[in-house]
């Protein structure tokens, strides 16, 4: 459940009440795209200078897809471990062999009970099957972030994790974006770029077929409705949300990500984006705040984006700061 955020301090993210309705009505359908952009940028512009001053480093994309037009460009090209962002290119890579007949959705994946990875997937569990259809491993992957859904798919469909990182190399806007196999059948998720993880969500859903619909449907319904940009729709039936969140906490720095991209049915527009944070100082004030920043910067670009509060609600509604279930800390898990 979400929560209000804690008494204004030096150490806690914040954002006072007429600067969230200041924000509101700038972002309103009456502006102008040009202000709103400006307005935009200026905004995430201080979320990004707030949490770098405690330390985090933040990561931050986003695109108007309509136009093509960069408006927040930050610390692109900053490695971040990714976490279950990486999932996207395993996502990605699945998704070319599909479309070359390589793989079928119908076909069946049958892995060992020592593949198996603790996590939130259905074959995560104890019990669960230990095969699946494609169509089935890769909605569990996406919608779930299951974990032995992505050891399994890089292992027994894309022939392991040395081979997904050849493919990845073939292409010179992935620099970055690589697993870290351990040896022949075990691997870390490794790391990604804010730049790289917004392009290869992009090119997820760059070509409207049935596996690239399946594929944002997985997403557009994942399980992570109170982490990030997802806890801040409104609900408005004209906005859809399709993305992927990496969540870790770890010694060598807690991890939180939220790459995706906004659909406006209503207007035709269409937003990407790509936040990452890392805060290698583990304290709960720290970690909230890079959480909390992923909310703050998901609300103004969903209002940018035309999602808005019913007129039943008032004024916009108050930022709210993650608290998150111990349920939804992920160790950095060897695959």
């Amino acid at each position: 459940m979400n929560a209000p955020l804690p008494p204004q301090s030096s150490n806690t993210y914040h954002v006072q009440q007429n600067d969230m309705q200041s924000i509101s009505a700038l972002l309103s359908e009456k502006v102008s795209d040009p202000v709103k952009m400006a307005v935009l940028h200026y905004r995430i512009d201080q979320i990004i200078k707030q949490n770098e001053a405690a330390g985090i480093t933040t990561s931050v994309n986003i695109t108007d897809q309509r136009t093509g037009r960069a408006i927040v460009s930050h610390n692109s090209s900053e490695a971040q471990f990714a976490a279950s962002i990486n999932k996207l290119p395993i996502a990605w890579l699945l998704l070319q062999d599909l479309r070359d007949g390589k793989v079928h959705l119908s076909d069946t994946i049958t892995w060992q009970a020592s593949d198996v990875r603790g996590g939130y997937g259905t074959y995560d569990q104890a019990g669960a099957p230990l095969s699946g259809t494609v169509e089935e491993v890769l909605h569990d992957m996406l919608n779930k972030s299951g974990n032995t859904a992505v050891r399994a798919i890089v292992n027994y469909e894309l022939g392991g994790a040395t081979a997904v990182n050849n493919r990845l190399a073939a292409y010179p806007q992935l620099v970055e974006t690589r697993l870290q196999p351990l040896d022949a059948t075990r691997f870390y998720l490794g790391n990604s770029t804010s730049a790289e993880s917004l392009w290869i969500m992009q090119q997820l859903q760059k070509t409207h077929d049935s596996y690239e619909k399946i594929m944002q449907h997985d997403m557009a319904t994942n399980i992570f409705v109170s982490f990030g940009v997802r806890s801040q729709l409104e609900g408005n039936s004209y906005i859809e949300l399709a993305n992927k969140v990496g969540i870790l906490d770890d010694p060598d720095g807690n991890n939180r990500h939220d790459v995706g991209v906004i659909y406006n049915s209503k207007t035709g527009g269409s937003y990407a984006y790509s936040f990452m944070t890392t805060n290698f100082d583990s304290t709960s004030v720290a970690t909230m705040q890079a959480e909390a920043s992923l909310q703050q910067m998901g609300r103004d670009t969903l209002r940018t984006a035309g999602d808005k509060p019913a007129k039943s609600k008032g004024t916009a509604p108050q930022a709210q700061a993650l608290k998150t279930q111990d349920a939804l800390r992920n160790k950095k898990i060897l695959y």
